[in-house]
């Protein structure tokens, strides 16, 4: 038996991330950038297991298979389409896509600055 559900119920995503703006802050919110493949990874608290479903093109949202939590999103073609098309994107990350890239990409936002992604892992709850 497999811990993957056939189609998702995008209602029952919803409903389970109700406290995800709690979440983000709780826990917090790891990025990295990988430059080779123009791509964001952001993972809530510690991850784990999850499946991948695409949004919309190129964002992928990781949700956990058994309670259907959002644990984190991979946007492919990060600066060459998102950052550089998406007026969102860019509020959002622009300047903190900077802070990071002198980190050597990857970083942790924590509290209020982790819930500044929130509006980006709520298209998940809103499809």
């Amino acid at each position: 038996m497999s811990n993957q559900p056939e189609e998702l119920n995008w209602d029952d995503v919803a409903t389970a991330n109700m406290d995800l703006g709690e979440r983000l802050f709780k826990e917090g919110v790891s990025i990295a950038y990988d430059e080779d493949g123009d791509s964001l990874f952001l993972t809530i608290g510690e991850g784990g297991e999850a499946i991948a479903e695409q949004m919309i093109d190129g964002i992928y949202f990781r949700i956990d298979p058994i309670t259907l939590k959002i644990t984190g999103c991979i946007i492919v073609a990060f600066i060459s389409d998102i950052l550089a098309n998406n007026k969102l994107a860019q509020k959002m990350f622009q300047e903190p896509f900077a802070h990071l890239r002198q980190q050597g990409n990857l970083a942790c936002w924590e509290g209020l600055q982790a819930q500044k992604v929130q509006p980006l892992f709520a298209l998940a709850t809103s499809r």
